[in-house]
């Protein structure tokens, strides 16, 4: 068998990252997230761990389309310095996830990985679990809330509903990609899921963050924005619509922590959507914080709303 990648030993790029967050937040290769891997079906998931051995709740911390599970380390590391476990999967074909046939890899999948990865880990230590979702991670999180019903909290940064053709109108470069291309998807499937384009051509990356310097490093990493995805996998999560209606969602309390400068997906894109959720919930705006948030004092508001809310979960 192949020797599988690792971000501490042969993937470095991650590092670049570090100097856009805090001191406090950066990761060094002192005390780095372990990496593990879940094999399921066809699909081989790495996974980042920040372990808490004797932490009460445990975090599963989803990516988004131009990201991957390490990108993510620095806010994992802030959870688990306030005893909270974190793990970060990688979604293929982002990060150093794969799958033996990209044929397979369409949205579902990713939260039949998802769910599947809950399933393991209570089977593991029986830790109540939280989703937490950054951009279409959000909504990934709702989705995968609804399919397994296993989640005691869900907390996201946008809710990307691509049911909402204005939401998709959002997310693409144009109009013309949004409208046109998603025709072509769905009258030509057989001929086109298999073909590959970089997330960069579909989607407003270039927003991704509000500092160019490290929007610039994201869209070239070939393990995050810089990925190719097969078009199965975009045209399935622009088809997606939600089993369960927001107004019918009560699996667990929600909190919704939008950056306040977000151009990529503003909140106006994600209220209509949190507006209608059922369960208990909370909107909290981030002070000067882009789509990836690295500015304050939005950090430090996403940091107290999280960890309030993750307080709360603990004690219902």
């Amino acid at each position: 068998m192949t020797k599988r990648n690792t971000y501490n030993e042969s993937v470095g790029y991650w590092k670049q990252y570090q100097k856009f967050f805090p001191e406090e937040m950066q990761i060094n290769e002192n005390h780095p997230p372990i990496e593990e891997w879940m094999t399921w079906n066809n699909a081989h998931i790495h996974l980042d761990r920040m372990p808490v051995p004797d932490a009460t709740h445990k975090i599963i911390f989803i990516h988004g389309a131009g990201g991957n599970g390490r990108m993510l380390a620095p806010y994992t590391q802030m959870l688990q310095k306030c005893g909270y476990e974190v793990v970060s999967p990688d979604l293929p074909p982002y990060g150093l996830s794969y799958t033996s046939s990209d044929k397979t890899i369409d949205y579902q999948l990713w939260i039949d990985i998802l769910t599947e990865l809950i399933d393991r880990e209570l089977q593991r230590d029986d830790k109540p679990i939280i989703l937490l979702g950054t951009s279409i991670g959000g909504m990934l999180a709702y989705h995968t809330a609804v399919q397994s019903k296993r989640v005691k909290g869900l907390i996201a940064t946008t809710f990307v509903d691509t049911s909402d053709s204005k939401v998709r109108d959002q997310l693409a470069p144009n109009k013309l990609i949004s409208r046109l291309g998603k025709f072509f998807m769905d009258k030509f499937p057989l001929l086109l899921d298999s073909l590959h384009i970089s997330v960069n051509k579909v989607s407003r990356m270039h927003l991704i963050t509000n500092n160019a310097e490290l929007t610039n490093l994201i869209m070239k990493d070939a393990h995050a924005a810089g990925t190719k995805i097969p078009l199965r996998l975009l045209r399935t999560f622009l088809n997606r619509e939600p089993v369960v209606k927001p107004e019918n969602f009560d699996v667990c309390p929600v909190l919704l922590v939008h950056p306040e400068l977000d151009p990529m997906t503003p909140y106006r894109f994600s209220k209509p959507f949190f507006d209608k959720i059922k369960s208990n919930k909370e909107c909290v705006f981030l002070e000067g914080a882009g789509h990836f948030p690295i500015e304050q004092p939005g950090l430090e508001q996403m940091n107290a709303a999280v960890l309030s809310f993750l307080k709360r979960v603990a004690n219902e």
